[in-house]
């Protein structure tokens, strides 16, 4: 069965049968003109093959954008997330606190911790995708791990208490 052009081949095609095809009569024109157009046509012609891409060529060469943009927005959108829920949870903890709500205040504070794990995440993909730094990432990623083990302790600490 024999094989099927390829767009850049047919292309190619097409532009060696233009170039070897003849050209129309050019007496009455003004000959430095005509060569000028006749050199840009060549030059033109000579980098129409590196120019053309095709569909899957252009889907490669946009891939790594999509997913960096894609990335970005992700973080974002769980960047914001997660401020959000950290302020309701704060404000909860500050009235549980006014109310002497100690163990509730507690419970709160870890659930605000707990969004930084979103924000972690979050990091981690916009790292591996390349919108930011990875060293960053795992740094950030540490720290909120720390934090939420030494609060966890002290929470399970003061129940024992």
């Amino acid at each position: 069965m024999p094989q099927q052009p390829t767009p850049l081949s047919r292309m190619n095609t097409l532009l060696a049968a233009q170039m070897q095809a003849a050209t129309p009569p050019t007496d009455a024109l003004n000959s430095q003109i005509v060569q000028a157009v006749q050199l840009t046509n060549a030059e033109t012609a000579s980098y129409a093959a590196s120019q053309i891409a095709t569909a899957p060529d252009m889907m490669i060469s946009q891939a790594s954008g999509l997913v960096a943009q894609s990335a970005a927005n992700y973080f974002d959108g769980v960047s914001k997330l997660a401020l959000a829920s950290q302020a309701v949870l704060l404000k909860k903890m500050t009235e549980d606190i006014a109310k002497e709500n100690l163990t509730g205040a507690a419970e709160d504070a870890l659930g605000a911790l707990a969004t930084d794990l979103l924000m972690g995440a979050a990091a981690a993909v916009a790292a591996a995708a390349g919108v930011i730094e990875a060293d960053a990432a795992s740094f950030a990623i540490d720290k909120i791990d720390q934090s939420i083990a030494k609060y966890s302790q002290t929470l399970a600490n003061r129940k024992t208490s």
